[in-house]
């Protein structure tokens, strides 16, 4: 019963601030679909709304809330505003999934924004609503989140890259990282298993649970400084540095951004582009230069010049 009362007092929260959204307001039906719930379920919330005291009114067969209701607790500027906006469109990209906890962050930040952002940030967030959904990751997260806010031990079963089996693990969570490569989010934590700190995507988790053990996060760790020296968050080893030449016909799009912050460009003579990387040499930096195709040349290091020469070959080969 516990857990009804709390299911139904975060839907009521999200139904409050899905009706803010959308000023000429939504279906009976509509909401329902939203909460995965049926229409005499819905009915019954708007009815506990209007109970509590959120002044909801009918527009034909819509049930909307008056907008000068709320007092929004920040104000933004519009290019903060804009900066949220952006974010949203960056999810979307990065997630490629349905996340309820996605969709609720960005509807409460949406009752802050002015038009037109307000509605571009909905159409973003209705259209995530439409792709596939991944309970189980979903779950992983929250207790992952749970756990690294209480700093408290997990024990997982992880299917490390190239084994047969997964083992069980107990990790003291010390930050989570998204990763643009690859689409996936990972755990930089500490590994009682090998006493060293490891990095271990969430993905390949198969259950969890919180352990009554508790962790101090050492003073000396900074997930900024230990993601430093790596392309992607594959960190460990040593930042070596990286030239690369990039062909006079990509040498614009290439100086337009930066790729890491230690990044340094120069246009050549002849129109190319040298690119001066610190980095940690990985598979994901080898994905990268691979992805220009024939318009980029390492130069240093050997060693990798060496490894991007061989997968060029095995193309050749799969592909001749």
């Amino acid at each position: 019963m516990k857990s009804k009362d709390t299911d139904r007092k975060a839907r009521l929260y999200y139904v409050e601030h899905l009706l803010f959204q959308k000023r000429y307001g939504w279906t009976i039906d509509e909401i329902a679909d939203k909460c995965d719930v049926n229409a005499r379920t819905t009915r019954r919330d708007l009815e506990a709304l209007e109970r509590s005291g959120v002044p909801l009114y009918q527009n034909s067969d819509k049930w909307c809330v008056k907008q000068d209701y709320y007092l929004p607790p920040v104000h933004f500027t519009r290019p903060e505003a804009m900066s949220i906006f952006l974010a949203s469109r960056l999810m979307l990209s990065y997630a490629h999934r349905s996340d309820p906890y996605i969709k609720s962050a960005f509807y409460k930040l949406n009752c802050v924004v002015p038009s037109p952002l307000k509605e571009q940030i909905l159409n973003t967030i209705e259209w995530m609503q439409k792709l596939p959904r991944n309970d189980m990751l979903v779950r992983h997260i929250a207790i992952l989140a749970e756990a690294w806010t209480k700093q408290q031990t997990v024990k997982i079963n992880y299917h490390t890259f190239g084994e047969d089996k997964p083992k069980t693990r107990e990790i003291d969570t010390y930050f989570i990282q998204p990763a643009a490569i690859g689409h996936a989010i990972y755990v930089i934590a500490y590994c009682h298993l090998v006493g060293e700190i490891r990095l271990f995507k969430i993905e390949r988790i198969k259950s969890i649970e919180i352990t009554k053990k508790t962790y101090r996060i050492p003073d000396s760790f900074n997930a900024n400084e230990y993601l430093s020296a790596s392309w992607g968050v594959v960190a460990g080893g040593d930042a070596e540095t990286v030239k690369l030449r990039f062909s006079p016909a990509v040498a614009q799009i290439l100086g337009e951004s930066v790729w890491h912050p230690s990044q340094t460009v120069e246009t050549l003579e002849d129109g190319s582009l040298l690119m001066t990387l610190e980095v940690v040499p990985s598979m994901e930096l080898m994905g990268w230069i691979l992805s220009w195709g024939e318009k980029v040349e390492v130069l240093e290091p050997k060693e990798l010049r060496e490894d991007v020469i061989d997968a060029v070959k095995g193309l050749a080969k799969l592909y001749k």
